[in-house]
């Protein structure tokens, strides 16, 4: 795959010397199997076919279309489609797959196609799911195309009658090795063949779980709502139980499976992933249960195509590695109130799918505040790992990348709660320290319930324990994000050096509290609490808007136009390093002349 082996090695860095570099710990392919945790797609087809009507289509997840080729009811038919095939290839019974094209044309999705071509997996064409699964193809160079084969026949779901039928389709459809017809297109499919292996019509998800659960793998759980079809080709190719909160859409008046949540979670693995979201469920109805349970949740309920993406991610390579910062270049002479912007929800799969490149990341306002971004480096390297390096190389050389929030979301204070908490949360600092090395990470965005608790603490010594590159701690609470007050603690690493865990002193958000609001409010806190010297760290809340609609960076611009030449605005990188100069000067002057 020639985008995944691009080699940074030990290149020269814009405004960094060459022999810094060249004595840094270069760490580049890291050994460690235990890092593989999430779902790969192991075998390489030959070729895929590219089904068309599901990505970027705004009637995807509609119930009240009447065309075979639109709504729900097709996009459900879709994923199973792919789900199947892509298992089949998996299984070694068919070197045909499914790519589920996007009429978006995003760069995420374009390039990880694209990889797909560069290890030789040839396009076959371009064709509906409704043709795809009733077509009748020749074999071309010898490959049987046809998918109709494939198949031992289909699922019934009656979507707009039975919300969750969808959801039970989709735990029956790997189960039976049938693709997924609703009531509406049930005459047309049985005359080109199919036979009907499983009636979801009447079902719910408790039923699917006491009559599939011993036929689904404890590697991982898909949450979704039941008015979707995302994810449901990522479910059916790994065997996945999938669960909705609501029985109905966005409608938790009407009942919810929290019970059968709790019961789910108990079975999986210890540290199984959970992937997708809930909407129209606060975050403490199912995040803080799946921290709890001790399992990270991956944000991803609008992406696509993890199977392909993920093709053989565990073939050890050299990604690309993020621009390295050299401490040196600083003057630590110089005193003055330091600022550091981040932007929030990095961890957010999804996001770095669609639009957070071109309107968040990659934008000029991001280099006049030497802006930092969380990215979820960890779990996009196994499900995307193309997008990854693509984002990696557009950083831009002032600003500074930060792992977030340790391999998925989750709440570090409160993670495996419920079971073997220092096992597990040793486990996932290990699994995180890995990506963080092979990608030359220095730095952990993390959050917690109570980033100032005993359990907080011991959660950021186990990140500091796993990893002895790490650099700094970047700790936001779930509610206000600046509940910690800029406070900062100290962990000492196994080298003996001390590590900063620096909390969020305040956020920028479209909204009036204590510690958060609008730039020029918080300018002008951070001016009335002006020193000789400090280090604050402010998060920017992605999703909040301001004065002439700025947002993200633009908005960090703002706050820093209000300050006045008593304050300096760095990248985090720059204000941990000068933060550990300041108070631990000895054992910093000793670190740097060692390592570097």
């Amino acid at each position: 795959m020639c985008i995944l082996m691009l080699f940074c090695g030990l290149k020269a860095v814009s405004g960094v010397p060459f022999s810094f570099l060249g004595n840094m710990e270069m760490v580049g392919i890291v050994s460690d199997k235990a890092k593989y945790y999430m779902p790969e797609m192991k075998n390489k087809p030959k070729i895929y076919w590219s089904c068309t009507g599901v990505i970027a289509v705004e009637n995807r997840n509609s119930i009240d279309e009447t065309e075979r080729t639109c709504g729900l009811q097709y996009h459900l038919l879709c994923q199973s489609l792919a789900g199947l095939t892509n298992r089949a290839v998996e299984k070694g019974k068919s070197e045909v797959a499914v790519w589920l094209y996007d009429h978006g044309g995003k760069p995420s999705y374009s390039l990880s196609c694209a990889a797909l071509r560069d290890m030789g997996i040839r396009e076959q064409g371009m064709q509906d799911g409704v043709e795809l699964a009733c077509g009748n193809y020749t074999s071309a160079d010898g490959i049987q195309v046809q998918l109709k084969g494939l198949f031992d026949g289909y699922v019934l779901t009656d979507v707009k009658n039975n919300p969750e039928s969808g959801v039970v389709a989709s735990v029956a459809s790997h189960v039976y090795n049938s693709i997924i017809v609703d009531v509406r297109d049930k005459e047309y499919y049985e005359k080109a063949g199919y036979v009907m292996k499983y009636d979801a019509t009447r079902k719910t998800t408790t039923d699917a779980w006491y009559e599939f659960k011993d036929r689904c793998s404890k590697d991982a759980l898909v949450i979704m709502p039941v008015q979707t079809g995302e994810l449901r080709e990522f479910a059916i190719k790994n065997n996945l139980f999938v669960l909705n909160l609501n029985k109905r859409q966005e409608d938790a008046g009407s009942g919810q499976n929290i019970e059968l949540l709790e019961e789910v979670l108990a079975w999986l693995k210890p540290n199984a992933p959970v992937y997708g979201w809930e909407q129209g469920v606060s975050e403490d109805e199912f995040v803080a249960r799946v921290s709890r349970s001790g399992h990270p949740m991956i944000p991803c309920d609008w992406s696509y195509n993890h199977s392909l993406m993920s093709l053989l991610y565990n073939e050890d390579r050299l990604p690309v590695q993020t621009k390295a910062f050299d401490p040196r270049t600083i003057d630590f002479n110089k005193k003055t109130n330091y600022v550091s912007f981040f932007l929030s929800d990095g961890d957010n799969v999804q996001w770095m799918m669609q639009d957070f490149a071109s309107r968040y990341y990659d934008v000029p306002e991001a280099a006049d505040v030497k802006m930092t971004y969380g990215l979820p480096i960890s779990t996009l390297a196994m499900m995307a790992p193309v997008q990854l390096d693509n984002l990696i190389e557009l950083q831009q050389p002032d600003c500074s990348l930060m792992e977030m929030l340790g391999g998925g979301y989750y709440y570090v204070d409160t993670y495996s709660q419920n079971h073997n908490r220092k096992a597990n949360l040793k486990v996932a600092a290990k699994r995180l320290a890995a990506y963080m090395r092979q990608y030359q990470v220095k730095l952990l965005g993390v959050m917690a319930m109570d980033v100032k608790s005993t359990a907080a603490k011991e959660a950021y010594q186990a990140y500091v324990d796993a990893n002895d590159q790490l650099e700094g701690i970047i700790a936001l609470q779930y509610s206000p994000y600046a509940g910690g007050e800029g406070e900062i603690f100290w962990m000492t690493n196994k080298k003996g050096y001390d590590i900063p865990v620096i909390t969020v002193k305040y956020s920028l958000w479209d909204r009036l509290h204590e510690r958060e609001g609008a730039p020029a409010f918080i300018a002008s806190e951070l001016k009335n609490k002006a020193q000789e010297e400090s280090f604050s760290v402010i998060c920017v809340h992605a999703w909040s808007h301001f004065e002439d609609n700025a947002y993200g960076a633009t908005a960090a611009k703002q706050c820093a136009g209000y300050l006045d030449d008593r304050f300096e605005v760095v990248n985090m990188q720059e204000l941990v390093w000068r933060l550990r100069m300041s108070q631990r000067p000895e054992q910093t002057r000793d670190y740097l002349n060692k390592t570097h």
